[in-house]
């Protein structure tokens, strides 16, 4: 009895025991290191782009690469980018190519490698040989806008063209030498040709000749003048050495067509009246001829193009699409107009 006593106690004190312990709270070990959970992670916050560095004209440093100064309308274009230019705050390094593709050319690299130059401006002598060195340009960044002069090359190549419509100055010039020999039983012309590679020089001596067969006009003689009046009056006089049967001039700018004036007159005939004259870019020389009744029509070609060349060289720096193509506003003028008329637009003229 005292034996089975003693085995029931022994069990009692068992389960009580194992109560106890069953009560105590338990501290679970710590898992191993690559097991433990981290806790959720908090979505990142979206990276913000760096802000793109908006330009102002004071940020352009603008390499312009001009023809030359072969007159007033030269003159006056040079003036308006050197002008527009201090007028901004614009950087301007300036490169007068004295009439030469080679040189053109050399300062079109140069400002291609000179790391200041973001913005290159080109005036160009010729239509052709730009393709290379207008990649050169893309390539390092440079942005490249055309002034006055076309060229023959892949509008990707460089940002717009701002300027004038030269097909249709020359279509201008010969609607108005239609009106000018209609009552004239010949209508032999003459022209005097500017550069012969220019785009100015090709599209208005194209324009010319669309417009001139709808009143029965021959051009008899064409000869380049280089766009100076020198060169104007020496191929007149050889002209009217050889004829003076020619009933107009069609000088495809105004200073040929002055010179031409100068050798008419020298030859002993009247000009504008026994020679027609109609002349392309309307420069204050030409008012003053258009006054004098030695020049019948002059076509604008506006010269004061920096404005909205900057302008659009600004835009394509900070990225914006161009259209290929901004014309500028152009008129054309009359002796018929009168003296006065004529004297108040020459008061106001820049050119």
């Amino acid at each position: 009895m005292k034996s089975a006593k003693f085995v029931v106690a022994t069990l009692v004190t068992l389960a009580v025991v194992a109560a106890m312990v069953g009560c105590q709270p338990v501290t679970p070990s710590a898992p191993a290191e690559q097991e433990q959970q981290q806790p959720a992670t908090q979505a990142a916050e979206p990276t913000q782009a760096p802000t793109k560095k908006v330009y102002t004209y004071r940020d352009m440093v603008v390499g312009f690469i001009q023809t030359g100064s072969e007159g007033g309308w030269r003159a006056a274009n040079t003036a308006s980018f050197r002008e527009t230019a201090a007028e901004l705050g614009i950087q301007l390094k300036f490169y007068d190519a004295q009439n030469k593709m080679e040189n053109q050319i050399a300062a079109f690299r140069q400002f291609i490698q000179d790391p200041e130059v973001n913005v290159i401006i080109l005036a160009a002598l010729e239509t052709t040989g730009w393709e290379e060195v207008l990649q050169e340009a893309k390539d390092a960044g440079k942005v490249v806008v055309l002034e006055d002069r076309r060229i023959d090359a892949p509008d990707t190549l460089y940002a717009t063209y701002i300027g004038s419509d030269f097909v249709e100055e020359g279509r201008k010039a010969a609607e108005a030498m239609c009106e000018l020999l209609k009552d004239s039983p010949k209508k032999n012309v003459v022209e005097l040709v500017g550069n012969v590679g220019s785009s100015a020089a090709k599209d208005r001596g194209q324009g010319f000749r669309e417009k001139m067969v709808e009143c029965g006009i021959e051009i008899i003689k064409s000869q380049t003048g280089n766009w100076n009046a020198t060169e104007g009056k020496a191929v007149m006089e050889a002209w009217l050495k050889e004829t003076t049967d020619i009933q107009g001039l069609f000088a495809q700018n105004d200073e040929m067509g002055l010179g031409a004036v100068e050798a008419i007159k020298e030859a002993g005939l009247v000009p504008g009246q026994d020679i027609k004259i109609v002349t392309v870019d309307a420069t204050a020389g030409a008012f003053r001829a258009l006054i004098a009744g030695e020049i019948n029509v002059t076509v604008e070609c506006n010269p004061l193009l920096a404005p909205q060349v900057y302008e659009a060289a600004l835009k394509a720096l900070n990225g914006e699409e161009m259209p290929k193509w901004i014309p500028s506003q152009e008129g054309i003028f009359y002796a018929s107009q009168g003296a006065e008329e004529l004297q108040a637009i020459l008061a106001t003229r820049k050119y």
